[in-house]
């Protein structure tokens, strides 16, 4: 199989399992009354210890080769990702999961990736890619439209899905730096366990935490199988295909997450989800902020000339 066409098929499997994420945190939250910082913390710091477990040697290899600079820059990653995540499940637990992943990983993340990548990874922008831009603007306010007054439903979760995905566009950039010199799997795993170290001790120190029972424990470490397959997926394809084109295939989250959304809702119902308001409207915005990521990834090659060199220490780890 062709290395881009591998790569591709492995974000988008990332885009998948992110989608049923979506839905299981919604779940977790509405359903069992669980936590928002456990539910960020714990589930991350699972799959950051089973990432980290795959290859004990190689996590060992990698830890005592940060030195002090890799240190500093794996601490900002993880507080970048911590922040990000914990904003992205809070926004899950007030506008939904379909709705939180249209405005976030399906189109404002995307936006926010190219534009960093293009300030820091020099993968440049050319007209037709910015027209691309616009129409992920575009999409975004058709999520956004209240039909009944056509007003912007723009509350705190929509604002927070937005924050969210600048958060995570800046430790995408900088992931997909480090992946340069430093191997995939343990990166991956340590960015996982640090990021929910750093909620978990924020909400321990502040008295937010409400510990759960039996079962909110067995939920939430079954929770931690999602980040780990899901971010070891996503961060794969960075140093192959490019953070601008990875971002652009994880767009279909959005549209994804709406669909795992209405799966669920077909057999069970009765089950506590928030689907979008307007969900044909929901859906056009996601596909015309799709076509806009499309767009923006018109010319990967033109303007991502660093790849060419970018180490393959990712190969072989998916």
């Amino acid at each position: 199989m062709e290395v881009k066409t591998k790569y591709v098929s492995v974000v988008l499997l990332s885009a998948l399992v992110v989608a049923f994420e979506s839905v299981a945190i919604e779940g977790a939250l509405n359903i069992e009354d669980l936590n928002v910082f456990l539910v960020t913390a714990i589930p991350s710091i699972v799959g950051g210890l089973i990432l980290m477990t795959v290859k004990p040697s190689g996590t060992v290899s990698f830890t005592r080769g940060l030195g002090r600079k890799g240190w500093f820059w794996m601490l900002v990653l993880s507080l970048l990702v911590a922040i990000g995540v914990l904003l992205w499940f809070d926004a899950v637990g007030r506008i939904g999961a379909g709705k939180e992943a249209l405005l976030g990983g399906g189109s404002s993340e995307v936006l926010f990736v190219v534009i960093l990548s293009a300030i820091f990874l020099s993968e440049r922008l050319s007209k037709l890619e910015a027209v691309g831009g616009l129409m992920i603007i575009v999409g975004v306010f058709l999520v956004l439209t209240n039909t009944d007054d056509m007003s912007l439903s723009l509350g705190f979760g929509e604002v927070e899905a937005m924050v969210s995905s600048f958060f995570l566009g800046c430790s995408i950039v900088l992931t997909t730096a480090m992946l340069k010199e430093h191997d995939l799997t343990p990166l991956s795993g340590m960015e996982l366990f640090l990021s929910g170290v750093i909620v978990l001790s924020v909400g321990v120190s502040s008295g937010f935490i409400a510990w759960p029972g039996m079962n909110g424990w067995l939920i939430l470490v079954l929770l931690g199988l999602f980040p780990a397959v899901g971010l070891l997926t996503y961060n794969a394809g960075l140093p192959k295909i490019g953070a601008s084109l990875t971002s652009v295939l994880f767009a279909l989250n959005g549209i994804l997450t709406v669909g795992a959304q209405l799966l669920v809702l077909l057999f069970f119902p009765k089950a506590n989800f928030m689907p979008p308001e307007n969900l044909v409207l929901a859906v056009m915005g996601g596909a015309v902020a799709f076509i806009g990521v499309y767009l923006l990834n018109m010319n990967p090659g033109a303007r991502s000339p660093s790849l060419a060199t970018t180490n393959q220490s990712a190969e072989g780890e998916i």
